[in-house]
């Protein structure tokens, strides 16, 4: 589960930014038992999900794609980057002192019983620092700091740092956690684990989460549970079916090389056609019905496609114990069905720890009593172009305050302050 998350100098983001998924104490009395979980061994309180408001343009996305770059090269960057290519790292442009200044980035998170907290400092052409923590009880033990070339790691812990083998994987534009993951590492494992169980998605751009959800419909439970939410969302969906192109006819894409190939075969099936869904056609006179199929990129409304792309990563977040973040996430949604979803995760059956982390301009959640304080969040530019943010708990209301009104009337900030339009005057 993720706990908390640091960037600063990124994008939008000039000083530190810090997001927390701890469940403060001023909350106790609102949805504990559903919108929290709870870890003996650390006694701590985690937060289920949280939701992000701001105006347009305000950083909620770049706060995103500060998750998303870390994960991505936390993951990749080993494989990816050649010794010498530049690092695709974009530090806060709007002003000379950040400029050409390095990006920095902090994770804390729980994960198969301990504490990690990892971080990394990073320009363009190299790591500059990069750390790695874990705690098992209340003290925290170093598993490797990295200052440059220098390294300094645990005797046991990260003794492959001493494996004369190891030292041509280490470059200075890659991440030593992703060097390290090469060789199989048991902690570092662990960690990138983490990171593969960390998903990302954009809610406006669905096709990837849309390929997925078909994919693994061709698993006839998981499609069960996919229909299962489509129907319950009042979609008119009674079934659907994914068209597999027939074996005989099926030709296997012309790549360079076999192991290209199976990449393309295993992450684009190029064999399933499409998709059908199937609703009721209702004869008015003689009361009957009769199934009549629809194509799902055709005649499927946007917002059904929408929910259909992301009923699998919602699934695999709940049956995985996943931390599922989505930008924009109830674009082309209505929101009492945002809700439903939200309060699948905000639940006692929850137990597994997962997560969902999203951007929104729903300011009905402010007043649907399905947030807590401590699960609101507003990123806000101030005159310079550089975000803040911050918790609705850090700000002093009242219980019974009118949360969505306040935020409207610009009470909490982080909201468009437009000037009049005279363009057709």
């Amino acid at each position: 589960m993720l706990l908390e998350f640091r960037v600063q100098n990124y994008r939008t983001f000039k000083e530190e930014a810090i997001f927390s998924m701890i469940a403060s104490n001023y909350d106790k009395s609102e949805r504990e038992s559903e919108n929290v979980g709870f870890d003996d061994k650390f006694k701590l309180r985690i937060l289920k999900s949280a939701a992000i408001f701001g105006a347009n343009a305000s950083g909620k996305s770049k706060f995103v794609d500060a998750l998303s770059f870390v994960r991505w090269f936390a993951l990749n960057s080993f494989q990816s980057l050649k010794i010498g290519d530049p690092i695709p790292v974009n530090p806060h442009l709007l002003s000379h002192s950040s400029a050409n200044q390095p990006s920095r980035f902090e994770l804390v998170f729980l994960q198969e019983g301990s504490i990690f907290r990892y971080g990394f400092e990073v320009n363009a052409t190299r790591v500059l620092k990069e750390w790695l923590y874990k705690r098992e009880n209340r003290k925290e033990v170093l598993i490797f700091d990295r200052d440059g070339d220098e390294i300094t790691a645990h005797p046991v812990l990260f003794r492959i740092s001493k494996n004369e083998f190891f030292k041509p994987f280490i470059r200075s534009n890659c991440l030593l956690l992703s060097s390290a993951a090469q060789a199989n590492d048991e902690y570092v494992e662990k960690i990138m684990n983490w990171f593969r169980k960390l998903k990302i998605f954009s809610g406006v751009e669905s096709k990837t989460q849309e390929k997925m959800t078909v994919s693994r419909s061709l698993d006839p439970q998981i499609k069960e549970k996919i229909l299962s939410l489509l129907v319950s969302a009042d979609t008119g969906i009674v079934n659907y079916d994914v068209k597999v192109m027939p074996q005989d006819k099926f030709v296997e894409p012309e790549v360079g090389d076999n192991k290209t190939k199976q990449k393309i075969i295993k992450n684009i099936p190029s064999h399933i056609q499409g998709v059908t869904t199937t609703h009721l056609k209702f004869d008015e006179i003689s009361g009957t019905t009769e199934e009549v199929e629809f194509s799902l990129v055709n005649d499927e409304s946007g917002g059904t496609r929408k929910f259909f792309a992301l009923a699998y990563p919602i699934i695999e977040a709940l049956t995985d114990g996943n931390t599922l973040i989505v930008d924009e996430f109830d674009s082309n949604l209505h929101p009492n069905l945002t809700d439903k979803i939200i309060d699948l995760f905000n639940s006692v059956g929850n137990v597994i720890g997962a997560q969902l982390i999203f951007n929104t301009h729903n300011t009905n959640l402010l007043s649907s009593k399905l947030m807590r304080r401590d699960q609101v969040w507003f990123i806000e530019k101030d005159i310079c172009g550089a975000a803040k943010m911050y918790s609705l708990s850090d700000i002093q209301v009242r219980k019974n305050d009118k949360f969505e009104k306040e935020y409207l009337e610009g009470g909490y900030g982080a909201i468009p302050y437009l000037a009049e339009m005279k363009i057709l005057r």
